[in-house]
């Protein structure tokens, strides 16, 4: 299977599982948009949002279904309201905004590693897209790096003495673990670049 193949099935599934559902319910572009237009105003929404689970496109469908513009509620809602809502359904990874990667990767991503608060910072940029810009971020972002490291040292213990885990832990030791590699793999990435 080629790219090109792989990425139209993507864009045939965000079309199934949320334009069609949209379309369905009557959203419509304003009467007089060239057909071309509408065309293009479509791929570009598939594509701001075909980063999304099946499960979360349905969620943004469920959250979009009532939000459409114009007094009869029927026209398409802007395109960054549905990127915002996608991104609360599902946060961005930040590895999609090039400039924003080597930003977390740089300094700010050593900084989170030698402070031992490298995925609770990542998470954070991922869902904010942005750095923390204050104290009080920077303290939340440490008491959760607190919280998930004693929650995943325990798990961990757990699983090295051959007990079962928890309800839930599971899937937080895999959701912390991936979000690690992936932070890790930023920083690394970035220190090897500046070491060339």
């Amino acid at each position: 299977m080629t790219e090109d193949q792989t990425e139209e099935s993507n864009r045939a599934r965000v079309r199934r599982l949320f334009i069609a559902p949209m379309q369905g319910l009557g959203f419509r572009f304003k009467k007089g948009t060239p057909i071309e237009e509408e065309r293009k105003r479509i791929d570009r929404i598939i594509d701001d949002v075909a980063y999304l689970t099946d499960h979360n496109l349905g969620r943004l469908f469920e959250s979009l279904r009532d939000k459409g513009d114009g007094s009869a509620r029927c026209f398409w809602p802007a395109r960054a309201t549905i990127i915002a809502l996608a991104q609360v359904a599902q946060p961005r990874p930040i590895e999609d905004f090039p400039g924003l990667a080597s930003w977390f990767a740089s300094e700010a991503g050593r900084r989170a590693l030698e402070a031992h608060r490298l995925v609770a910072e990542y998470r954070f940029w991922r869902f904010k897209h942005r750095p923390p810009l204050n104290e009080r971020e920077f303290d939340q972002i440490a008491a959760k790096a607190r919280s998930w490291a004693g929650d995943v040292e325990r798990a961990r213990d757990r699983l090295k003495r051959g007990a079962p885990l928890l309800p839930g832990e599971e899937g937080m030791l895999r959701a912390y673990e991936a979000d690690e590699a992936a932070a890790l793999s930023l920083v690394q990435n970035h220190m090897q670049g500046d070491a060339a």
